[in-house]
């Protein structure tokens, strides 16, 4: 069953009031700084309910006009004050233990089983207080009612440490064994140091989040989360900023500059899901950019066309890349070279991908013509140069048919299965042009491919002859 807020607050108030009024009636009848301590205690916890219940009613009210992320911060704001409370208390009860220890005042009790009941039903009111006021935090996130159950909490070790001190009174004068009528001061002391701990725990809490401190381990787990998006290129900014029970988060993503409005609007709200998977209480805005880290703009036109394929993570390499312009509209074929051995319906889903990426990208592209090929692997093969000289020789007298002076040498030959491929060093004069190489390149290949058996790739090198 939930527990209601501003119920579990309210109740607080009446226990406290309870404690408080019974604690003092005791503690001046006993004349123990013990009990009166607590009764201090208690109207702090008093106090601290009332400041609970201002908190919760108000801090659930929405944003308005003026308060733009809502009145959560009341809730942190009332649990400073109760740190401040705390505090005080502290120094009083400090005051009078260290009055009654060294400076000789009176520590004569009376009516010690009266005050031992009394703090034995005060541990059983805060116990109850404390269960119900966790379960309340817990199930809506409130700071200001956890502040509440730590006050609570508090008071049942100090009144336990109260009842050990009336205890050691007592056996103290019945055994008369003077030393043990201090104990009571000294379990004041004990209370004094045990407010302390709770204030500076409660305070250091508090600051944080009024200063939006971010809450640890958050940061790191909202961006795995995201980073199991694949559609998520780059996690630019995180930044969260607790109010009250909920987190506002503000998130900044890359994202591939040629999706379209609808994919976006599909990754942004993938994000949302999975943080509040994690986050149930959270506010989350998230804003994307185009991820463009090479500037586009500024590239030649192949280059761009590699760039626009390199986003895609099945293409492992693109080549053959050639643009042809008729009347100012270009058409655009390559080689794209792919990791899985798509089908041809997921293939064709992919060129058109492509398509629409690489128009939207260059001006002026009327038509993208693919051609998709598996990646090639490495594989073993077998150096054959030694033992297939009559192919050596044969690639020698191939390219002497070449008219524009080739010097052929280093000449290495590879077999993987049935398959025969040559690397060949090649020196031309040192002021021919990259397509005058290309079109020497070409003569070698398809002179090579006519008259030796079994070559089925050659790779060429070129060197200048002059060097």
């Amino acid at each position: 069953m939930v527990i209601d807020k501003q119920k579990a607050a309210l109740s607080s108030v009446f226990a406290a009031v309870f404690l408080t009024l019974m604690k003092t009636v005791v503690g001046i009848f006993t004349g123990s700084l013990g009990i009166l301590s607590e009764a201090l205690h208690s109207a702090l916890d008093l106090c601290a309910a009332l400041i609970t219940l201002f908190a919760v009613k108000f801090s659930d009210k929405p944003a308005d006009s003026k308060h733009h992320y809502g009145h959560g911060k009341i809730e942190s704001f009332s649990a400073l004050i109760e740190t401040v409370l705390l505090l005080i208390t502290c120094v009083w009860i400090i005051y009078e233990a260290v009055e009654k220890l060294f400076f000789g005042k009176g520590v004569e009790l009376i009516g010690i089983q009266w005050g031992v009941l009394t703090m034995i039903i005060s541990i059983l009111v805060d116990a109850s207080r404390v269960r119900v006021l966790k379960k309340a935090a817990k199930e809506h996130g409130s700071q200001a009612l956890e502040a509440d159950a730590l006050h609570f909490s508090s008071d049942i070790w100090s009144s336990s440490v109260v009842i050990v001190g009336l205890i050691c009174v007592w056996i103290g004068d019945y055994f008369n064994i003077p030393v043990l009528k201090y104990a009571d001061p000294v379990a004041a002391l004990g209370v004094g140091l045990l407010v302390i701990k709770v204030s500076i725990k409660l305070g250091k809490e508090t600051i944080d989040v009024l200063l939006d401190t971010a809450p640890d381990g958050i940061k790191e787990m909202i961006e795995k989360e995201i980073s199991k998006i694949t559609s998520v290129i780059q996690i630019a900014e995180i930044r969260l900023r607790p109010s009250g029970a909920v987190q506002y988060i503000e998130i900044n993503v890359g994202v591939d500059p040629y999706q379209s409005h609808r994919s976006v609007h599909t990754i942004v709200h993938e994000i949302r899901e999975k943080i509040s998977e994690k986050i149930p209480r959270c506010d989350i805005v998230v804003s994307t950019f185009p991820v463009d880290a090479v500037g586009m703009a500024d590239l030649s036109l192949s280059r761009t066309f590699e760039e626009i394929v390199s986003q895609i993570s099945n293409c492992t390499n693109v080549h053959n890349i050639h643009v042809y312009e008729f009347e100012g509209k270009k058409k655009i074929t390559a080689h794209i070279e792919l990791e899985e051995n798509l089908t041809l319906k997921d293939s064709h889903e992919l060129s058109h991908r492509i398509d629409n990426m690489v128009q939207k990208a260059i001006k002026n592209v009327d038509n993208v013509s693919l051609y998709f090929e598996r990646a090639e692997k490495v594989v073993q093969t077998e150096d054959i140069t030694e033992t297939q000289q009559d192919i050596v020789d044969n690639i020698k007298t191939a390219v002497l048919k070449i008219r524009d002076n080739v010097d052929c040498h280093d000449i290495k030959l590879y077999r993987n299965g049935n398959k025969v491929s040559t690397f060949l060093h090649c020196g031309v004069r040192g002021d021919f042009t990259v397509d005058k190489l290309e079109s020497i390149s070409n003569n070698i290949k398809s002179e090579l491919k006519n008259n030796v058996d079994r070559l089925e790739n050659v790779h060429i090198h070129f060197e200048p002859l002059d060097n």
